[in-house]
C-alpha cells in the first residue's frame, strides 16, 4: 500500500450536487454530527460514494453528507468504490426497540394502516423473509410473540411504510442496530436490554441504485454496506469545502498530503476486526 495506495482506496474531494443519496437523514444523530463538525472546523472522516456507471451514489455518511450541506459547503471528501464490485458488500440492520415498546403498539399500527399481520413461529418467519422482499418480521427478545408484516409490492408505497413504522420509535423510544449475522438465540441470551427485534427486508444493490436514481430514500439505519479497505481519520478543513472552484487543485494538493502522509509512515492498514468506541 506505500507506494501503490491507488490500487487500495481512492479519495476524492467532490461536488454534493455530483452524489446521488438513497438514504434518509436521521434527526438526533445528524444534530450530534452538525454540532462536532462545525466545532472541530474539521471533517474526520470520507463519506462512502459507490461508481455505479455514469451515477456517484451515497453509500454511507448521510449524516455528514447533509450537515456538510447545512454548513454552506458545496464540496466533500469521498472515498469513490465501485459498487458493482463483490468485494462491496450490502446487508442490513435490524433494530432492537426497548424502553417499554411492545409489539401490542406495532400490530395496532398495522390494524390503523390496514396492513396485513400475523401471528407466526419465528423460525418460519425467518424462511419468509429471507426468501421475499416484501415483509417485516418482528419479535420480542422474550420468545413469546412474533409477527410477520406484510409490506406492499408496489416498492415506493414499500419504502414509504418502512418509513411509517421507524417513526413508531425512531424519536420515542431508545433502539440499537443489530447485525443481521447475530443469531436470535444468541440476542435473547445475551442481550442486556429487553424488547422487540423488528427484522427488515434485504436491500439489493440494483434496489439502491433505482433509489438513488428516482430520488428515493431508504429510512435511515437500515442499509449497511460492508467496505473492502474503509478509509477512515482523514482530516479536511471544512473552509476549504465551501468553495467549488478550482476542484482539480484541491484534488492534487488533497492527494499530496495523502501520499505525504504514507510517506512519513502516519497510516496504517488493519486486516483484523476493529471495535472502537466513539467519544
Amino acid at each position: 500500500m506505500i507506494n501503490y495506495f491507488q490500487n487500495y482506496f481512492e479519495l476524492k474531494v467532490l461536488k454534493l450536487s455530483d452524489i446521488k443519496l438513497h438514504e434518509a437523514t436521521e434527526n438526533v444523530r445528524r444534530t450530534r454530527v452538525l454540532d462536532r463538525i462545525n466545532e472541530a472546523k474539521y471533517l474526520n472522516n470520507p463519506i462512502i460514494v459507490g461508481r455505479y456507471d455514469n451515477d456517484l451514489i451515497l453509500l454511507d455518511g448521510a449524516n455528514r453528507y447533509s450537515s456538510i450541506k447545512a454548513l454552506g459547503c458545496k464540496l466533500i471528501i469521498a472515498q469513490i468504490i465501485n459498487y458493482k464490485s463483490p468485494k462491496t458488500v450490502l446487508d442490513v440492520w435490524n433494530h432492537l426497540v426497548y424502553d417499554d415498546f411492545s409489539l401490542d403498539i406495532v400490530k395496532d399500527f398495522c390494524k390503523k394502516n390496514k396492513i396485513n399481520c400475523k401471528h407466526i413461529s419465528f423460525s418460519e418467519g425467518k424462511k419468509i423473509l429471507d426468501k421475499n422482499f416484501h415483509h417485516i418480521l418482528v419479535t420480542d427478545t422474550a420468545g413469546t410473540d412474533t409477527i410477520l408484516i406484510d409490506l406492499s409490492k408496489n416498492f415506493k408505497k414499500c419504502l414509504e411504510q418502512l418509513a411509517m413504522l421507524g417513526e413508531l420509535y425512531f424519536t420515542k423510544y431508545g433502539f440499537d442496530r443489530s447485525e443481521s449475522e447475530i443469531k436470535i438465540t444468541e440476542l435473547r441470551k445475551f442481550t442486556r436490554k429487553k424488547g422487540v427485534l423488528f427484522l427488515y427486508p434485504r436491500f439489493q444493490k440494483s434496489h439502491i441504485v433505482k433509489i438513488a436514481r428516482n430520488n428515493l430514500r431508504v429510512p435511515a439505519g437500515l442499509t449497511r454496506h460492508l467496505i473492502h479497505n474503509r478509509v477512515l481519520h482523514v482530516r479536511y478543513q471544512i473552509s476549504k469545502l465551501k468553495d467549488a472552484g478550482n476542484l482539480e487543485k484541491k484534488n492534487a494538493e488533497f492527494i499530496k498530503d495523502i501520499t505525504a502522509k504514507i510517506d512519513d509512515n502516519k497510516v496504517r492498514q488493519y486486516n483484523e476486526s476493529v471495535i472502537i468506541f466513539d467519544e
